[in-house]
């Protein structure tokens, strides 16, 4: 089993490594045809994000993908995160299920750690999706899902979360995110085709999906 996840991670590093060796690497099953969807168009905000906002309650984690080198965008996200007041955990997406069992458990006497905001980037987009599923069958709110080009995508979000917001490349690594039956939140798939300019390895670090994911976590922190 280990020699298999040893080689899977290894096909991923060559993947995203040489993107030129992908379409000869892996197979049309492997990456299959994402349902067209409307360019990306940047949405307008019905009203500005505060400048800052000065928190004692809530939790943000944001997880890299493999190795931790291919996500640092999740670093510089952070950065800016704490620049404006909101405090937040990065960390490899292999942690996932540890902070998310510490989460449930806490949750248990301390609801201030509500509202959660997950944000990942590659395989920690698709932890980001799992620790998401995970703290909403335990009950735990689930207020925001970023999810920055999965790579895998395969699970979908569950009840217990409120929003989730796909940003992906459907000619790279990027997939759709689907929903169960049980979820009764928004989900919102953005389809980056039209931005030749961003891949799997920089899709973390463009500034404007930056801005747009600070004004949603800033609205979401400013709510009383």
């Amino acid at each position: 089993m280990k020699m298999k996840r040893l080689s899977r991670s290894f096909l991923l590093v060559v993947t995203l490594g040489l993107p030129g060796v992908a379409s000869d690497v892996m197979s049309a099953q492997d990456i299959p045809i994402p349902v067209p969807r409307p360019p990306y168009v940047a949405p307008a905000s019905a009203s500005p994000a505060p400048a800052s906002v000065q928190i004692n309650h809530g939790r943000v984690f944001l997880l890299r993908g493999l190795l931790n080198v291919f996500s640092l965008g999740m670093d510089r996200l952070s950065d800016k995160l704490e620049a404006r007041g909101i405090p937040s955990r990065v960390t490899n997406y292999t942690h996932w299920e540890q902070f998310a069992a510490l989460l449930a458990s806490e949750y248990r006497t301390d609801k201030s750690i509500a509202p959660v905001v997950i944000v990942g980037h590659s395989l920690g987009g698709d932890a980001a999706i799992h620790m998401g599923n995970y703290l909403g069958r335990a009950g735990v709110p689930v207020r925001l899902v970023v999810v920055f080009d999965a790579v895998n995508a395969g699970r979908p979000v569950g009840p217990g979360i409120a929003e989730v917001v796909n940003f992906y490349k459907p000619d790279g690594h990027g997939r759709i995110i689907s929903k169960s039956a049980e979820f009764t939140g928004r989900l919102v798939n953005v389809d980056l085709s039209d931005k030749k300019e961003i891949g799997h390895l920089n899709i973390d670090k463009m500034s404007d999906l930056h801005d747009e994911v600070i004004t949603m976590v800033l609205g979401i922190f400013d709510t009383p």
